[in-house]
């Protein structure tokens, strides 16, 4: 709307759509606000864009208001201990399922939302008398290290690319899988010394587009795009697939390599071997740039998510 104001906005841009759009967001909001001050539950509403950790001390709940990525934010500042409820607030409407049209025209798909602008009167109310209750959910751990610091980064809820920050780029890495079930004992990092129980299952280098990890959760999103596997959501294992893996003559036992799981007791260990590399953290916001010889740690061990899922004998749209 700045843009538009400025008189900046692309002339393609179709500017009722995307006010509309804007404006069905605004009124689920202030639905939400409404609803919340009508049952005399203090609140705070706060911009995505304006979100920190400090503000969550003394709060039990973080409501999120729009899609998914909002959710996915949102999560990146929550330890275990306050649960996520999300709220589609410009879902597909029910008219508008089974039709059919040349043109993308999806509205916000909102699968980490329990709850949508449909039904909120019905079933917010219900959440935050404890009626509905939340799941916990699995998220990944990654740590980065580089020459003089080692990086912790977000929990990622859903999954986290490793790759060149530019597509057309080839993205070059050295992959080990670990197993040692002792490895998270009395241990201060994950970067120390292999203690000698610590099992190498595999080690190859990659020539690739990168490579995706995800969780349970983020199963059925990019991965299952690329070509994954739509895992049980209450599994605590991850899943990689290294894309577009070039992989010569002779070397093709390693295809198979390239996709797999990774269990509680496992860690994926990468050496980053390009000149330029990124870290992308459940999408493109969260993002942490790599350098040559950098080494990134992988596994399922972040503390975990309690959120909100689809009642499953209620329609949420």
């Amino acid at each position: 709307m700045q843009m538009k104001a400025q008189g900046n906005a692309p002339v393609a841009l179709r500017w009722s759509r995307l006010k509309n759009r804007y404006e069905v967001h605004r009124s689920c909001l202030g639905a939400v606000v409404s609803l919340l001050e009508k049952v005399g539950c203090n609140h705070h509403v706060v911009e995505r864009a304006e979100m920190h950790r400090g503000m969550l001390d003394g709060k039990d709940l973080v409501i999120t208001v729009g899609g998914d990525g909002t959710v996915l934010n949102a999560a990146s500042f929550v330890g275990n201990d306050i649960p996520v409820l999300g709220i589609n607030s410009d879902p597909t409407k029910p008219e508008e399922l089974g039709v059919n049209k040349v043109e993308d025209e999806r509205r916000s798909r909102g699968a980490l939302c329990a709850l949508s602008a449909n039904n909120i009167n019905d079933l917010l109310p219900l959440a935050l008398t404890g009626q509905l209750s939340p799941r916990t959910r699995t998220r990944i751990q990654c740590v980065v290290k580089s020459t003089h610091t080692e990086t912790k980064l977000a929990p990622a809820l859903n999954d986290i690319l490793i790759a060149h920050p530019n597509p057309a780029q080839i993205s070059r890495f050295r992959m080990t899988l670990y197993h040692n079930p002792r490895f998270y004992e009395n241990s201060n990092t994950i970067f120390k010394p292999d203690p000698p129980d610590m099992q190498k299952l595999f080690s190859f280098n990659a020539w690739c587009s990168g490579m995706w990890i995800c969780t349970a959760t983020g199963s059925t999103a990019a991965m299952s795009a690329a070509g994954g596997d739509v895992m049980e959501l209450s599994s605590k294992s991850l899943q990689y697939m290294v894309r577009e893996h070039l992989v010569e003559q002779g070397q093709e036992h390693l295809k198979a390599a390239a996709h797999g799981i990774v269990g509680r007791d496992q860690i994926i260990k990468v050496r980053w071997n390009s000149q330029h590399g990124c870290v992308f953290v459940d999408g493109s916001h969260m993002e942490h740039s790599l350098q040559l010889g950098d080494e990134v740690a992988v596994d399922g061990h972040a503390p975990t998510l309690e959120i909100f899922e689809v009642p499953h004998d209620i329609d949420v749209l």
